[in-house]
């Protein structure tokens, strides 16, 4: 076919003033609308700049707030970085400036999204400036952080979400991002890994990018009140999807075209299958549980 551990803690204290009209209500009594964004890959070949400017005024339009799942960029993976890493100081400088004009365009494309951001992960396509200046961003990950005035919070982080419910932190939504690992030909082996962090990690949504998978499940854990009233808590685990077409075609090259540019990405040579391209939304909220004086989350997600 022709193919063209880190921890963070962040408390986000948001939520509709009075009469405010919400625009996209997902859970019960929402307070905020969380949209991960991962594994952009900006850069790559037939990268859908319409749909992932769409998919952002969609947000901003309903006033949610975003979460960098790391792999801003294209360039700069584990591989191409060891190969970088031989290049003259020269050489590596002008790279800097590449990477940083990239990430420039990047984010001329996201600049209304700046403030909106609840943090940034970094994902496995990253890049050390070598010459960064004292105060300067020392990560291609850091320097886009600056520009849309994000967090960074390197390879996985917890995150509070606090409703305004004073002295009720059980109410609170705690978020575990991890930039991700693994990956699976079939849908719900996608969640595998995500589901091993329910093991050892106390969380309500459990977030993974990596594979540019979009898939998610709900699981309910039963618990006990502190005043005695049983009750379910619903968990989210799921893996926040990508932007980079993994499938490209066109017509018969000619026996006197360049022949790398006819070789397939890396998912067609697997023979893997195409990610659904796009990223997901949660609604978050918090409600009294029946019969109690307190309180929960409530959680619910959408494509």
């Amino acid at each position: 076919m022709r193919a063209g551990p880190v921890e963070a803690t962040v408390i986000i204290k948001t939520f509709a003033p009075k009469g405010e009209r919400q625009k996209f209500k997902l859970a019960a009594e929402q307070y905020v609308l969380v949209m991960p964004i991962g594994d952009v890959h900006f850069g790559s070949k037939g990268w859908p700049e319409q749909k992932f400017k769409d998919h952002i005024s969609w947000g901003l339009d309903r006033g949610a707030y975003f979460l960098g799942m790391g792999e801003f960029l294209d360039l700069a993976s584990d591989t191409q970085r060891k190969l970088m890493s031989q290049l003259r100081d020269s050489a590596r400088d002008e790279l800097d400036d590449l990477l940083r004009e990239q990430a420039d365009n990047l984010t001329y494309l996201l600049r209304g999204t700046a403030g909106r951001w609840v943090g940034v992960l970094e994902g496995d396509h990253r890049w050390d400036f070598m010459a960064a200046g004292a105060g300067d961003p020392k990560s291609v990950d850091q320097y886009i952080c600056q520009a849309l005035r994000a967090d960074f919070l390197g390879t996985s982080a917890v995150i509070r979400v606090t409703p305004n419910i004073a002295g009720h932190p059980e109410a609170d939504t705690l978020i575990l991002a991890h930039h991700g690992i693994g990956s699976s030909r079939l849908s719900g082996g996608q969640l595998h890994r995500v589901e091993d962090l329910l093991k050892f990690f106390e969380a309500d949504v459990y977030l993974m990018g990596h594979s540019h998978s979009k898939v998610s499940a709900p699981v309910d854990r039963q618990y006990l009140t502190p005043d005695g009233v049983h009750y379910h808590r619903t968990k989210i685990l799921a893996r926040t999807g990508g932007w980079m077409r993994g499938y490209l075609s066109g017509g018969v090259w000619g026996l006197n075209e360049p022949a790398y540019e006819s070789r397939a990405t890396y998912v067609e040579h697997m023979a893997l299958p195409p990610a659904a391209m796009g990223g997901l939304c949660f609604g978050i909220g918090a409600e009294r549980i029946e019969g109690s004086d307190y309180y929960r989350p409530t959680l619910h997600y959408s494509a």
